[in-house]
């Protein structure tokens, strides 16, 4: 991927530009992070690495310019992404932002076709803003856990081929429209996923909204001890999802090594220290407000046990 002074080439482009001259937005120095972490973080601003390099929506190699700026004062800096690409017909112009979890991970935070500015106003503490694109405008605003059309459904298209997309190189081409490794592509397939060109969808059918975010692996580990790796997959999106804007799906690795849906649900997984049957861990599932479900494997299933906020009881 050419190391880290790829993932932080500096350059005037405009989204960068016009937010980080912003009064309400400071710009931040590059952290410095592994090459592992700089392709989760360029795959949250909708560029997937291929072959140790960034990729656009068409498959075809890109060079995305990317800026440091904190958006919600919480001296946290959030990346946004901006790219020249002719498979942004017609702007021929492509943003993303990202932000860093408390988890350690980069999410997607929006990402579509053409330009956005930040507006001197804010919603929930984050910088509102105004998104230009297929000659008109309209305003983005944080709605708990993504940047949405305000005052309207999250009808907006994400980034998308044009109708007739420029050839990409053939090597980038050819890794684009490969099947995923046999273990991801059985993981995607027990959380009930279809590959879809280079993406893995769920049953959500969501139209291409500038929220959404196709089947991610987030999570490989062995939960319960059993010696064998379970795996978290998540889909983002408010078309699907709502405010809460993800769903996830837990599989586990059978003794034969098949994989098998343990659990699926809207809303953020956190795998707590409290217990069910067989060692599996309860699991409190995340959304807006402040009390949370929790469910716990009774040996068959995942049921309902309790509702908790920051570990204390609530209602």
């Amino acid at each position: 991927m050419g190391g880290a002074h790829m993932a932080y080439r500096r350059s005037g482009a405009l989204l960068a530009l016009t937010l980080a001259t912003s009064a309400t937005a400071q710009t931040k120095p590059a952290p410095a992070i592994s090459k592992a972490e700089a392709a989760q973080l360029y795959a949250a601003g909708g560029f997937p690495i291929v072959n140790d390099q960034p990729t656009d929506a068409c498959g075809a190699p890109a060079r995305p310019s990317i800026r440091f700026i904190d958006m919600n004062g919480d001296r946290r800096a959030e990346a946004l992404f901006l790219h020249h690409s002719a498979c942004a017909a017609p702007e021929k112009a492509t943003f993303g932002i990202a932000a860093k979890g408390t988890d350690g991970r980069w999410r997607k935070l929006v990402a579509g076709n053409g330009t956005v500015r930040a507006l001197p106003t804010r919603t929930g503490g984050w910088l509102d803003l105004e998104w230009t694109h297929g000659g008109r405008t309209d305003p983005l605003r944080y709605n708990g856990s993504l940047y949405v059309v305000a005052g309207g459904k999250d009808k907006a298209a994400a980034i998308a081929p044009p109708t007739a997309p420029k050839p990409a190189p053939a090597t980038a081409t050819a890794t684009a429209t490969t099947a995923a490794p046999s273990g991801d592509a059985a993981i995607f397939r027990a959380a009930g996923f279809t590959r879809r060109g280079n993406q893995w969808r769920s049953g959500c059918d969501d139209p291409g909204t500038i929220s959404y975010s196709p089947g991610t692996i987030e999570k490989r580990t062995d939960l319960n001890g059993d010696g064998r790796p379970e795996a978290v997959v998540t889909e983002g999106g408010s078309y699907c999802y709502g405010n809460t804007g993800m769903a996830f799906w837990l599989v586990s690795q059978q003794a034969d090594g098949s994989w098998k849906l343990v659990v699926n649900s809207t809303g953020i997984p956190e795998f707590l220290k409290s217990k069910g049957v067989g060692g599996w861990p309860d699991i409190a599932i995340g959304g807006p407000g402040f009390c949370f479900p929790v469910v716990r494997w009774n040996g068959k299933a995942y049921v309902p046990n309790r509702r908790e906020y920051e570990g204390m009881p609530c209602r």
